[in-house]
């Protein structure tokens, strides 16, 4: 059975991380000129709230989160005050940063911001995806529906992020067997294929352990390594992987059952493992292969949707 872990997390600088990346995939300059100020915001957010304590996350019930039901699956928001606006604001400007043919909505979008009575009904609608709420917010401040939900939903990672960060000692030894996230119940964006240092058979093939990184707070967890993390198929025959020639340790995993697909890196002979907040970036080459072969991403991230 697979017990989660509670893995420390190595503070390394995003920013000299994408500098890396560009220098060794420098075909994705556009993506990293897109996507990095976004990244470096978030992270900054993340800085923000190391000591924000404004929550109290749900009570651990092992036999209910070991059916598969993740921790935060049915948590209320609590209030983020002034700290949601702060983030929002600077993920925003990051975004327009970025992405300046959207500069314009996103300049209309953090002046309805700026003065809205309470910033909460934003992210709390977002947290529960309440799409009525988000309407009713479009409507009432005369902005752009797709751009106000991508940024809302980038300002509240680093809330996830820090709630992460305690509920991966809640859940620590928990019997975990899905694809999905433990803590958040979001799919992965990426996953690592690292040496085996567990004897357990249900995880193990060819020596190897899989590890899912959490594309919405973060987590890390430990799955079967032959079974599709979205339809938890088995059959050997619908499981594989298309490679880069050029880079034998990067490679996207397919499911021809379910047709999804996430891309991976194998980190049993590098030096170093990989920081997961910037290493999707660098497999974006990954993603378009696999979905010109008509395969869906298993998580929607703004460098496989955009």
């Amino acid at each position: 059975m697979n017990k989660i872990k509670s893995k420390s997390k190595k503070k390394r600088d995003v920013q000299s991380g994408l500098l890396y990346l560009r220098k060794k995939t420098p075909a994705l300059e556009n993506i990293f000129d897109a996507f990095g100020p976004l990244v470096q915001a978030q992270e900054k957010g993340y800085e923000l709230l190391e000591d924000w304590t404004g929550f109290i996350l749900p009570e651990a019930y092992a036999p209910r989160f070991e059916q598969g039901v993740p921790l935060l699956s049915e948590m209320d928001l609590p209030e983020l005050g002034d700290l949601y606006s702060d983030i929002f604001i600077s993920v925003s400007e990051a975004v327009a940063k970025g992405m300046p043919s959207i500069s314009n909505q996103i300049t209309e979008i953090i002046r309805a911001v700026k003065d809205a009575e309470n910033i909460n009904d934003l992210a709390k609608a977002t947290w529960s995806e309440d799409l009525v709420l988000i309407d009713q917010l479009v409507e009432k401040w005369k902005v752009d529906r797709q751009t106000l939900l991508f940024l809302a939903t980038m300002a509240l990672k680093p809330f996830m992020g820090r709630m992460e960060v305690d509920a991966a000692r809640l859940i620590e030894n928990m019997v975990w067997t899905k694809g999905y996230c433990p803590v958040c119940g979001t799919f992965p964006d990426m996953s690592l294929l690292k040496k085996s240092g567990d004897d357990n058979a249900y995880l193990k093939s060819h020596g190897g352990q899989r590890w899912m990184h959490c594309s919405c707070c973060g987590h890390e967890w430990r799955i079967k390594r032959n079974m599709c993390p979205w339809c938890e198929s088995e059959d050997y025959e619908k499981l594989r992987y298309l490679q880069d020639e050029e880079s034998k340790n990067e490679r996207v995993d397919v499911c021809d059952t379910c047709k999804h697909y996430y891309v991976t890196i194998d980190t049993r002979e590098l030096m170093e493992e990989p920081d997961q907040r910037i290493a999707p970036l660098g497999l974006v080459h990954l993603d378009i292969r696999a979905q010109e072969e008509e395969y869906r991403p298993m998580a929607e991230v703004p460098w496989n949707i955009l």
